[in-house]
């Protein structure tokens, strides 16, 4: 129990080093730990290999669209692939239509201040710290068994809370997906 607890508040207090800087496809530099004021920052963490982060594409469209009327919330798309260039990564945003800044995080800085070990996972962020890690919905309970639809959409509601102020209750459904591959030791 008490290694649960200990568990549960290091997710919590996940993305403690708020200084790390990521670059875009274009080389900028980003720091998706550090919203200010009330900026309310979702980091998902995805990987052109994995199926099940590529099957997440239109619904992650579909949030980032709802999203757009809401000027707090900026959206980062996070790659973990080590070996994949800024180039790969930009004809993948286009093959799959995604939204938002796109980052590349070969070296896991960001996965690892944030506890991340699955791909697709999110992260809502504030000035306050993390406020939520898990899945985006349920459409995937477990490997292999994918719902027609969602019934929960964990990601959206807490997205909506964080917006109204309140708290999202724990614990926070854990990501189904694939396992991080193993980092670079260059960005």
């Amino acid at each position: 129990m008490r290694r649960l607890l200990a568990t549960t508040l290091l997710a919590l207090a996940g993305c403690a080093g708020g200084a790390i800087e990521v670059h875009d496809l274009n080389g900028e530099p980003h720091a998706p730990l550090q919203p200010t004021g009330d900026a309310v920052h979702v980091i998902l963490f995805t990987s052109h290999e994995c199926p099940i982060a590529n099957g997440y594409a239109p619904t992650i469209a579909s949030l980032h669209e709802a999203w757009q009327s809401e000027p707090r919330v900026r959206l980062f798309l996070v790659h973990v692939d080590p070996d994949l260039t800024a180039e790969q990564a930009r004809e993948h945003a286009s093959d799959y239509s995604l939204p938002g800044t796109i980052l590349r995080d070969p070296t896991h800085q960001l996965a690892t201040a944030c506890g991340v070990s699955i791909t697709p996972e999110a992260v809502v962020r504030t000035a306050k710290g993390q406020l939520y890690r898990g899945r985006i919905d349920d459409q995937w309970r477990k490997l292999g068994s994918r719902a027609p639809a969602a019934s929960q959409h964990d990601l959206k509601d807490a997205v909506r809370l964080t917006l109204a102020g309140d708290v999202v209750p724990l614990p926070h459904p854990k990501a189904v997906g694939c396992l991080l591959p193993e980092p670079g030791d260059r960005p």
